[in-house]
């Protein structure tokens, strides 16, 4: 690294009419002569949860084999690039209590927070990602995000900020773009409708100050910020597609603005919004729900017309358990997507993959019975150091609770915490 006396806070923002543009982390930020012993030393640390409901085909996602020697499953086929960045582990359940017959209530509550739903009201308990950002959100203008590609039905989502208090979850990606790069967090309509009459970008808003900033900055921090303006103006583009397609006309449904018609696209989207709210540091915690509990979307790019909710009742029927298994590869293939953009953000001499921690998993594993034992679990990325990829991990029997994983990736990204919902203690196969 280049020493020199140019010196950007930490919370440098370019702001135009309406428009508060955050800045990715660039060498510029890093107090000269300490940058490296710095970014060595205390590099960001990040928490992901993803989730995909309705389970899985298990005899098509498990892998076979244990260890560093297992053999990828054909469900996990499109992660295989990413093999040694990841930790696939079985024997995991959220199940606080197993005298009750599984159902999708309780498998959604339980999922990150393990605590058994109160029936009649709203009682579960503090999620972990709300945990996490309770300490990590301290030093980011959002504490958390929670994301959907599919708005939420009465079954809700997975956070839970307080026992009394679910979180929402937004599946428009134009509210979530204006949110993140709207003043103070906030959607500000009239700039908005103001950009859009002029066909502008939030960019176009800030050119003059983009180009005094790159003026003052190094070669690679000019790459750097080049290729975070060009993903927002991507994004941006993408967006204004799927405002200006004119929607089928399908009796009942209708289409809030900003969504595209095509499901991977519309997933792609949030994924890239979310690689942005990390590279620019405005989040360090976020939840992201690529369907809804319970889901009855159909998946045209698949070639399957059956409702996902109707396919994870299979029952065992072979052409059932095939569709299931198709989705179960598309959602690993999406999934892969994400782990290539965050794998291709270098941040100091790793990646934003390599100080992420990212759990990848549903909260049922054989859904035609309901069942929330033995879930089908993936952690990727490394924690700064902290987590070694390229294994699969099996915990004996179902009994392990998931809450178990949570207390050790709550650990790993620095928020150790003693007690989870029903958890029992950390895991210890997962370090270095």
């Amino acid at each position: 690294m280049i020493i020199t006396k140019k010196h950007l806070p930490r919370r440098t923002f370019l702001r135009g009419a309406g428009t508060a543009l955050a800045l990715p982390l660039l060498d510029a930020m890093i107090p000269a002569l300490r940058a490296e012993r710095l970014t060595a030393a205390a590099p960001v640390r990040r928490l992901g949860f993803i989730f995909y409901t309705l389970g899985v085909n298990e005899a098509k996602w498990r892998p076979t084999g244990e260890g560093a020697n297992y053999q990828i499953s054909e469900a996990l086929v499109p992660l295989a690039p990413h093999k040694d960045k990841f930790l696939i582990i079985s024997g995991l359940s959220s199940d606080p209590d197993r005298t009750k017959a599984g159902f999708h209530d309780r498998a959604l509550a339980s999922f990150m927070t393990g605590v058994e739903p109160t029936k009649g009201k709203v009682h579960v308990g503090t999620s972990v990602d709300q945990v996490a950002a309770q300490a990590l959100g301290k030093e980011t203008q959002f504490a958390s995000l929670e994301l959907a590609a599919e708005y939420n039905n009465a079954l809700g989502g997975v956070s839970f900020k307080t026992a009394e208090t679910p979180l929402p979850f937004e599946a428009n990606p134009r509210r979530v773009f204006e949110r993140l790069f709207g003043e103070g967090g906030k959607i500000d309509p009239a700039a908005s409708a103001a950009r859009h009459a002029a066909d502008q970008s939030s960019l176009d808003t800030v050119t003059a100050r983009i180009s005094a900033l790159k003026a003052r900055l190094g070669p690679s921090d000019r790459r750097k910020l080049d290729e975070y303006l060009q993903s927002i103006r991507d994004i941006e583009r993408r967006i204004q597609v799927a405002l200006e397609r004119k929607p089928v006309d399908l009796p009942g449904v209708s289409r809030p603005p900003g969504i595209p018609d095509s499901w991977p696209e519309h997933v792609k989207i949030m994924f890239d919004l979310q690689a942005l709210a990390l590279q620019a540091d405005l989040t360090r915690v976020w939840t992201f729900m690529m369907a809804r509990e319970a889901s009855s979307m159909t998946f045209p790019h698949l070639g399957i017309s059956m409702g996902h909710h109707e396919i994870s009742h299979h029952n065992f029927e072979p052409d059932k358990l095939d569709a299931l298994a198709k989705i179960n590869v598309d959602q690993s293939r999406l999934f892969a997507y994400f782990l290539n953009k965050l794998e291709g953000l270098k941040e100091g001499n790793s990646t934003l993959l390599d100080h992420s921690l990212i759990m990848y998993g549903s909260d049922l594993s054989v859904p035609t019975v309901h069942s929330q034992h033995d879930l089908p679990i993936l952690v990727a990325g490394g924690a700064s150091g902290r987590i070694a990829g390229g294994r699969y991990i099996v915990y004996p029997g179902d009994t392990t609770p998931l809450t178990n994983l949570y207390l050790t990736m709550l650990d790993k990204v620095g928020v150790p915490t003693e007690k989870l919902g029903d958890s029992t203690g950390k895991l210890n196969r997962l370090e270095v």
